[in-house]
């Protein structure tokens, strides 16, 4: 009889995949379940991307065994990244236009260059927070590098991939048709990053050298 293989690199990713592909932030703009006004705009973000941040420390947890304190880090600076991307994009719209204002830009293609660097300000703060909660718990430095250009690399060709497929298929973001595609998107994005992670996963932590005792005097 034969017996099954266990296969704990696509347990991680298909996990990975599930749990950021159900995200809230997949519903249509102004559906919050958190509608906060006044002074407390800014915590929005941060409740939005809670549930993501949870789901994903249960897989962290499951399947690669890391520690409570790292969970809790992971959890507290998706958070962070999640409003300092709220600040940083407003600030990337008013920066923008008053550059062009003073180079010899023209107006469409500095518009199409400022949403098109907006759509990428979360995967790079994004990257940068985890990535530190990464390099942490293999002690690898250089992992917080790699999974920035995981993020990125991996918004880049989910975006232009659900992007290619909705306008070939003809589908119609009308009519619940925003949420299919926002989850499209999701899993695309989350099926690059968790071969990053199934990557990373992979990679022992650096041995120190054994230290030598020293001659009896």
């Amino acid at each position: 009889m034969a017996v099954a293989m266990r296969r704990p690199g696509f347990t991680l990713w298909m996990a990975w995949v599930a749990a950021s592909a159900t995200q809230p932030e997949i519903l249509p703009p102004g559906s919050e379940f958190f509608p906060l006004v006044d002074d407390w705009y800014w915590l929005t973000p941060a409740l939005l991307a809670a549930p993501l941040a949870l789901l994903q420390l249960l897989v962290l947890r499951g399947a690669m065994g890391v520690s409570v304190a790292a969970g809790g880090m992971w959890v507290g600076l998706t958070l962070v990244a999640s409003v300092a991307t709220l600040f940083a994009t407003n600030g990337w719209y008013l920066f923008v236009p008053q550059v062009l204002s003073r180079a010899f830009i023209p107006m469409e293609t500095g518009t199409d260059i400022m949403f098109t660097v907006s759509d990428y300000i979360n995967p790079l703060l994004l990257g940068l927070a985890q990535g530190v909660v990464l390099a942490s718990v293999f002690g690898r430095p250089r992992i917080a590098a790699w999974w920035v250009v995981a993020n990125l690399v991996a918004y880049a060709v989910a975006l232009h991939l659900t992007l290619f497929v909705l306008t070939a298929s003809g589908f119609d973001l009308r009519a619940g048709g925003y949420v299919v595609a926002r989850v499209a998107l999701a899993a695309s994005y989350a099926a690059g990053t968790g071969l990053a992670l199934v990557a990373i996963r992979r990679m022992r932590a650096p041995v120190a050298a054994p230290s030598l005792p020293r001659p009896a005097v």
